[in-house]
């Protein structure tokens, strides 16, 4: 398989393996704090500290990707690391004196947002420079994009195991020390790759100025490409509906329509997890000789995922519906990524890397006001099935305008 030539590379293998221990550390902070803001502040707490941090991040998403065009995206990864790796870190040592505040969980939250703006477009932008040729960046970006997942998989079973025996809040301990861990393999990779833009590309505007310009270029690369642009607006739509769908409507219909425990929404969760994983692998290896079609047809293919959920009610058709939805992203994102890396200017990955996040992102905290709409109105299977249908519909219209690609 075209992943295990990607972990011959040393450089690609020290990268990922900081990428994965990342993502897992990232899931013990997310449980952490979420779970210390509802001890605080009630069901209210959790809700704030999820929104500021998602508000940190999409305020500093722009910026983020100018910079990441702009500097040494090896020293914008290392330096965004050992800062989250520090604001992270005095979370345990607070604790050691007394109960965390809620101000002291927001002010870190806004940090990890804001500095993860930073990270995630220099990374994405990295990647053409890392790899020998484009299958071997296909393959790459789904080595990549498989580690968010994994830690989706299998975080959940390794926390439970953990909170056994360690405080909650030396789960920001082990987020800390993964940040660490990935800015040390970012290091030991060296200074050889072209970490930067050509600086024949950079101009030398500063200032708001250079920042407009930058935005308006970046715009301008993004209208030139229509697959590309047509992504990036459906993302939202696609975001909103997934978020009410799938975050908020499956835990309902687990529990009120099967009549299920929290184990019944575990498996859902876990054949959802399952379906990605095995979707990432094929999609990382296979010939993407139609990446816009491919893509279209992986949001069809969530979207009917979604309707097939719900369209018996058992829990069998559900882990079907869940696995079955759960390939269709790969399918969506790695063609995706590819062509941001190969049919954009180097210098503009980043930026609009960044616009494509802050657009899903967008939709993903606009997501509950459509699942409280939709479940207020709808039974839990109707606004699940309207989630699909939305994401469905994205994928026609896309296939309908961009028929040529």
């Amino acid at each position: 398989m075209r992943f295990l030539r990607v972990l011959r590379l040393p450089h690609l293998a020290l990268l990922w393996s900081g990428q994965v221990l990342s993502a897992m550390g990232d899931f013990f902070y997310q449980i952490a704090m979420l779970w210390l803001a509802i001890k605080i502040a009630g069901s209210q707490g959790g809700i704030f500290i999820a929104g500021i941090e998602a508000a940190a991040a999409l305020l500093f998403g722009i910026l983020g990707g100018i910079y990441a065009d702009r500097w040494n995206r090896r020293y914008t990864m290392l330096t965004v690391d050992i800062l989250r790796a520090l604001a992270v870190g005095t979370l345990p040592l607070l604790a050691l004196y007394g109960p965390l505040a809620l101000w002291e969980l927001t002010l870190v939250a806004i940090l990890v947002g804001s500095l993860g703006a930073f990270f995630n477009p220099a990374l994405q932008a990295s990647l053409p420079a890392l790899v020998p040729d484009k299958v071997m960046l296909q393959a790459t970006n789904g080595l990549m994009d498989i580690t968010r997942r994994l830690a989706r998989t299998f975080g959940p079973s390794l926390a439970a195991l953990l909170i056994t025996f360690l405080p909650l809040s030396q789960f920001f301990t082990i987020d800390a020390f993964s940040f660490l861990i990935s800015a040390g393999a970012i290091l030991l990779m060296g200074r050889h790759f072209a970490w930067k833009a050509s600086e024949s590309t950079q101009h030398k505007n500063k200032g708001l100025g250079g920042l407009v310009l930058d935005i308006r270029k970046a715009l301008q690369a993004i209208r030139g490409h229509k697959p590309i642009a047509w992504t990036i607006f459906a993302s939202g739509f696609i975001s909103m509906a997934w978020s009410a769908g799938f975050i908020i409507g499956i835990p309902l219909f687990a529990s009120q329509v099967l009549k299920g425990t929290v184990s019944a929404y575990g498996l859902i969760v876990a054949a959802y997890g399952a379906g990605n994983v095995v979707s990432n692998l094929l999609i990382g290896s296979l010939p993407l000789r139609r990446p816009v079609r491919i893509m279209l047809l992986g949001r069809l293919i969530v979207g009917g995922g979604f309707i097939l959920m719900i369209s018996q009610p058992n829990l069998a058709m559900a882990m079907f519906g869940a696995a079955l939805a759960a390939t269709g992203g790969p399918m969506g994102d790695i063609p995706l990524a590819i062509m941001m890396q190969t049919e954009l200017p180097s210098q503009h990955i980043g930026k609009v890397y960044s616009l494509y996040d802050m657009i899903s992102s967008l939709g993903s905290i606009l997501g509950p006001m459509l699942a409280a709409l939709l479940y207020a109105y709808l039974t839990v299977p109707q606004a699940i099935a309207i989630c699909g249908l939305i994401i469905a519909t994205t994928s026609v219209m896309g296939f309908t305008r961009l028929r040529e690609a």
